[in-house]
């Protein structure tokens, strides 16, 4: 977006395709809005002072409308299948997909998701810091370097005399990085890769089974690499990369949404309902999986983590889906 002359430049947040930009001031706003009035504990006075929010500036509007609920996709039911997908999805599940999901359960039960639980435990239950599913926690180290760790994170810290070393075990976190007098270089490692941050504020994503690592900058420059590869990315703010053992992918935009779980709330634009679940299910215990006949369905909005189950509910009531659950600790997103 090009600058006004005279003026900052704004940085876009939640620009769709022919869609003009919103400020991030705005946007924060209104996620802080619909965070407190999804709360549950929002008073009359809450959801006036809201109102009038909402009208005293379009742009207002307009913001309010892009995060709330889950957007046109959701309204549209089956945006995004193919006709006859979104048949099936309307008729429902049938037997074949209802015996999947029970010898899915029986595979769970037999091994996979006590896999899932003890991976690394025992590293992560002697890591520096943690935080349990669900949790989110800010760190400040000695040197000013202030860490928030995402659910299920978990770091180990070494300051030494040649680095100022993070290790990130497992998770996510955001690093706003301090000033070391010793002019020590301040280094995150996570699985293969290493970043190097020069000034900045970035997040950090480990490598798991599943996917790759990712760095995304917000702030500053990083530089990028992965151990016994020759060779470094460096990142400007506004871009990512992925890496896993074997290189690092080229930069691209780095969302504008991807710190908005520091503020507790899951901003999605467009996504698939599958890979939705995968991100949401990250915020609750046990396992949270989707019914490949509805995968492909788009998902929009901002979803407030610590209530996982309204963001659910939301679902069955908007879409045509339904969950199914099979004891506390494992339910399906399928066809309605």
């Amino acid at each position: 977006m090009a600058a006004e002359t005279g003026t900052a430049p704004r940085r876009a947040v939640f620009q769709p395709a022919g869609d003009a930009a919103l400020d991030r001031a705005i946007v924060a706003q209104a996620v802080e809005w619909l965070v407190r009035l999804q709360s549950g504990a929002a008073s009359a006075a809450e959801r006036a002072a809201c109102e009038h929010w909402r009208g005293a500036h379009p742009d207002h509007e307009q913001a309010w409308q892009r995060v709330r609920g889950l957007g046109a996709d959701l309204r549209d039911g089956v945006h995004g299948l193919a006709p006859e997908t979104a048949r099936g999805a309307l008729r429902g599940a049938d037997a074949a997909r209802r015996r999947w999901a029970l010898k899915a359960f029986v595979l769970a039960a037999s091994g996979g998701v006590g896999a899932w639980v003890l991976r690394d435990d025992m590293a992560y239950w002697r890591a520096d810091y943690r935080t349990a599913t669900g949790e989110r926690r800010d760190v400040l180290l000695p040197d000013g370097t202030r860490v928030a760790l995402n659910t299920r994170s978990a770091i180990d810290v070494d300051f030494g005399a040649a680095e100022r070393g993070i290790r990130l075990l497992g998770g996510e976190i955001m690093v706003s990085s301090g000033h070391d007098p010793a002019a020590r270089p301040l280094v995150v490692h996570a699985g293969p890769g290493r970043v190097v941050p020069i000034g900045t504020r970035f997040l950090v994503r480990a490598p798991d089974a599943s996917a790759p690592g990712q760095v995304v900058v917000l702030e500053g420059l990083v530089e990028l690499g992965v151990a016994g590869r020759e060779g470094r990315l460096r990142l400007p703010a506004g871009q990512g990369a992925r890496y896993a053992a074997d290189g690092i992918s080229a930069p691209e935009p780095g969302s504008e949404n991807a710190a908005s779980w520091t503020q507790g709330v899951l901003v999605v634009e467009r996504m698939r309902l599958d890979d939705f679940l995968v991100e949401l299910g990250r915020y609750r215990p046990g396992v949270l999986r989707c019914d490949p006949a509805v995968g492909a369905i788009l998902v929009s909005g901002a979803f407030p983590v610590a209530r996982t189950d309204a963001v659910l509910d939301m679902l069955e009531e908007t879409l045509p889906v339904r969950r199914r659950s099979l004891g506390p600790y494992w339910t399906t997103i399928a066809a309605r």
